[in-house]
Formats: structure tokens, C-alpha cells, sequence
């Protein structure tokens, strides 16, 4: 094992235990037998120093080599992450209008809106909230509003609003619930064609983003040596930093300006 890769575990260790981890929501609904998070992030502080003390006995040069590689892994998975998060907000607009299509289509004939929820909730888990609110004689539209803080769940508000108006004038709730898949469903053909749009965008980030692994190669191929200029000279450190740097803020840039919002 290289000391280059000893100590790109040894960063990579290092963020894994720092970083403060998401526990799930389900958690929050039993009682709590593990330590508070402040204590169990104390704790994985206290891991910090031994190791960067091993990082540091390593050599300043394996030292950037990790911390390099630490932030490059970084921007990987930042870039899958948030992709990850627009294919499940899709994925979640989608089931929503197959949702209201069921709920319509109960309500239309004749079941009751406890058991219309009861069908959306297996085609969309978000109701799931609901339903369990309209059987227990609780807030609905609370219930659905609540559910829409979720990515791509913004289409629960707007039938939140449309069950609050049928409570208090009486308008047909599966005319509603109808004229409002039909206008997701618009939505969700003018969002997709937007976000083909955008994919070009998205793409020529990416490719900007690996043009430096080029010019390192290409510096090799012409007999230079670009790696340890970058990592045993302070000239080199600035570059690498300042390289980073702008290609962390200009991939967040772009993904912030071809975002569409749902």
C-alpha cells in the first residue's frame, strides 16, 4: 500500500467520521436509545486529530495528494446526489398524477373520499398521510401540505387547496381533483421538455469540469511532470486549490442554473 493511498483513506476516513450523518424519519417516532447528536459528533471529532496527525507524518505531499483526491471524490458524489434527487422528484411528480387519476376516478364513482385516498395511496405512498388523517377525522389538507415539503411534491398543495375549497363551498371535489391532474400532467410535459432542454448544459459542465485530466495527461505525454509540480510546490498547491476551487463553484453554478424548479 502507497503512502499516497494510505493517506487518501485516511482523509476519506476522516470526512466519513466528521461528517454529521441523516438518519431517517421513522427514527424521530421512536424513543431514542443512541446518544444525542451533539455528543456522537463530539465523539467522531475526537478521531479527527490522530488522524490528521498520521496525514501530516506522511508528508506534506501525500498530505495534498489526499486531500485532492478527498476533494474530487466529493464533487463526484455531490454530482450523483443531486441527480439522484431530480430522477426521484420525476419519479414522484408522476406518481402524483396517477394518484389524482385514481382519486378522480373513485370519487367519480361514488366511493368515499376516505377509500379514493386509500387508491391514491397505492399509486403515490404520499398519501399515505392523508388517508390516515381522513380516517382518524383529522386535517387533511394539513395533512397534504405537509407532504408537499417533499421534492417534486408540490402538487399535494395544490389539492390541499382544492379539498379546502370543496369543504367550504361545496364544489365537486372530483372535478377538482380532474381539472388538476389534467393541469400536472401539462405541467409535467412542459418540465420534462425543459429539462431535455437543459440536459446540453448540464453535459458541457461535466466535460469542462474533466478538461484538467486531460491537460495532465497531455503534460506527461510532452515529458513534463504536472502531478508533482501541483503537489510539492506552493506554487503548485495555489494552482491545485484555485483548480479545485473554480471547478466546484462553476459545476454548482451550472447545476444551479439549469435547475428547473417543479
Amino acid at each position: 500500500m502507497t503512502p499516497a493511498f494510505t493517506a487518501s483513506l485516511l482523509v476519506l476516513a476522516t470526512l466519513l467520521l466528521v461528517l454529521p450523518t441523516r438518519g431517517r424519519g421513522l427514527h424521530r417516532l421512536t424513543p431514542r436509545t443512541s446518544p444525542a447528536p451533539s455528543r456522537r459528533l463530539f465523539q467522531r471529532w475526537l478521531l479527527a486529530p490522530p488522524i490528521g496527525l498520521a496525514l501530516f507524518a506522511l508528508g506534506t505531499k501525500y498530505l495534498i495528494s489526499a486531500l485532492a483526491i478527498a476533494a474530487i471524490t466529493w464533487l463526484i458524489l455531490s454530482q450523483r446526489a443531486q441527480h439522484h434527487r431530480r430522477k426521484a422528484a420525476t419519479t414522484r411528480r408522476t406518481q402524483i398524477i396517477e394518484a389524482l387519476d385514481i382519486l378522480a376516478a373513485d370519487l367519480t364513482a361514488g366511493r368515499p373520499p376516505v377509500d379514493a385516498l386509500e387508491g391514491a395511496a397505492t399509486a403515490c405512498p404520499d398519501f399515505h398521510i392523508a388517508h390516515a388523517a381522513a380516517r382518524l377525522g383529522g386535517d387533511v389538507p394539513g395533512a397534504l401540505d405537509l407532504a408537499a415539503e417533499s421534492p417534486g411534491a408540490t402538487g399535494l398543495r395544490a389539492l390541499a387547496a382544492a379539498w379546502r375549497v370543496a369543504e367550504e363551498s361545496g364544489a365537486a371535489f372530483a372535478a377538482l381533483t380532474e381539472r388538476l391532474a389534467e393541469f400536472l400532467r401539462a405541467d409535467e410535459a412542459l418540465h420534462r421538455q425543459t429539462a431535455a432542454s437543459l440536459a446540453g448544459a448540464r453535459s458541457t459542465a461535466r466535460i469542462l469540469a474533466l478538461l484538467p485530466v486531460f491537460g495532465i495527461v497531455l503534460g506527461y505525454s510532452l515529458g513534463a511532470r504536472p502531478l508533482s509540480f501541483l503537489t510539492e510546490t506552493p506554487i503548485g498547491w495555489l494552482c491545485l486549490a484555485a483548480g479545485l476551487g473554480l471547478t466546484a463553484v462553476g459545476l454548482h453554478w451550472t447545476t444551479r442554473l439549469a435547475e428547473v424548479n417543479p
